[in-house]
């Protein structure tokens, strides 16, 4: 499926999950919201919880994503 084709699909708000923690003084202010691409395995759409249902979202194919883990899973740890 080309990028252009993950914003054409419907994601309804309730497919959104938000795991929060680890953020100074427990606020949302660093948090995001992810849905999985309904028909696409792997693609995902990520949005800004500040923002909630009015935030842009950018939708990732599989492809994109597994890259982006692995970058960060790379990265050296800043705060160590």
């Amino acid at each position: 499926m080309p990028k252009d084709d993950l914003y054409s699909v419907e994601i309804p708000d309730e497919a959104f999950q938000t795991p929060c923690g680890g953020n100074i003084g427990g606020s949302l202010e660093s948090c995001v919201s992810y849905a999985e691409i309904p028909g696409t395995p792997g693609a995902y759409a990520i949005r800004d919880t500040k923002r909630g249902t009015a935030s842009p979202e950018l939708r990732f194919s599989a492809a994109e994503m597994t890259d982006f883990v692995a970058a960060v899973s790379a990265a050296p740890d800043v705060n160590a």
